[in-house]
């Protein structure tokens, strides 16, 4: 569940998929090329029923800070972010045509 939190995969099938083909997701699952990946149901009951917990989580996500500080990696102590919203330039209709100077 949390491969599909962290790469943005919404459905249990369509995260079974990707952990069918994806080798990196096998690694990180601990799971052979020959091991038969679980079925998408086995993901949906572990959601409703062992993690309705709503702060797992945030105590990963503290876990991982806890040992990026005793890394000395960051220091925990003030967090920047840039919140600009930008509109994306996604139309493949639509271009721009621009003379660019041979160089």
């Amino acid at each position: 569940l949390f491969i599909g939190y962290l790469f943005g995969v919404r459905s249990e099938r369509q995260l079974v998929r990707e952990i069918e083909v994806n080798v990196a997701y096998r690694w990180i699952l601990r799971l052979k090329l020959t091991d038969k990946v679980f079925d998408a149901s086995t993901l949906s009951q572990n959601r409703r029923r062992r993690y309705q917990d709503e702060t797992i989580a945030q105590a990963i996500f503290d876990r991982i800070v806890d040992q990026a500080i005793l890394a000395g990696l960051v220091d925990g102590t003030v967090l920047y972010t840039d919140s600009t919203h930008l509109k994306a330039n996604a139309n493949k209709g639509k271009y721009d045509l621009a003379m660019v100077a041979k160089s």
